[in-house]
């Protein structure tokens, strides 16, 4: 990855039917994201660091919605999620 991380931890794991759930919280601004669609067999856990990758996506609206992509230590993609500038203040 050549983008800049943004330092997270994973604060919860919930197991669902198909997918587990992953809530990560930024360590500088204590904000959390949710990740609803994580593979089951993922090497992951409570209290591990992982990094937010952030791109703006392409949009005529005004506040173009960001793409979130979450990955653990060893840069191995988890999930990803859409947010609105407004709920994720990159800076």
């Amino acid at each position: 990855m050549t983008e800049k991380r943004i330092p997270c931890e994973i604060i919860a794991i919930n197991e669902g039917k198909t997918w587990n759930n992953i809530v990560v919280e930024r360590k500088a601004s204590k904000k959390r994201l949710f990740f609803g669609k994580t593979k089951k067999d993922m090497e992951i856990n409570v209290g591990d660091t992982a990094y937010l990758v952030v791109d703006a996506m392409p949009s005529e609206l005004p506040e173009a919605p960001l793409r979130v992509t979450l990955y653990d230590k060893n840069e191995t993609k988890i999930d990803w999620t859409v947010v609105q500038p407004s709920q994720f203040n990159v800076l």
